[in-house]
């Protein structure tokens, strides 16, 4: 059973990805597979609607970026 929640967290899923677009972040295959388990698997379940959610969620996740590339985020461009 671990081995499938693992595999199906080896690509980014749907919700992370809406919850990436919510927050203004890209985030690439590579960097998210340095993520350990635990992480995506937080990165999954983290509320991300409210004002402070996705602030919250933002601030964590560029956290976890840093830590885990080296390096800053990449955003995406403001939507108009």
């Amino acid at each position: 059973m671990a081995d499938e929640a693992e595999d199906d967290l080896e690509l980014i899923p749907r919700s992370v990805r809406d919850k990436l677009d919510r927050v203004g972040i890209k985030l690439h295959l590579r960097d998210w597979q340095k993520l350990t388990m635990a992480e995506r698997c937080g990165l999954v379940d983290q509320p991300c609607d409210s004002t402070e959610e996705v602030d919250r969620y933002r601030q964590g996740l560029e956290d976890l970026i840093r830590r885990r590339t080296g390096s800053s985020p990449e955003y995406l461009p403001p939507q108009a």
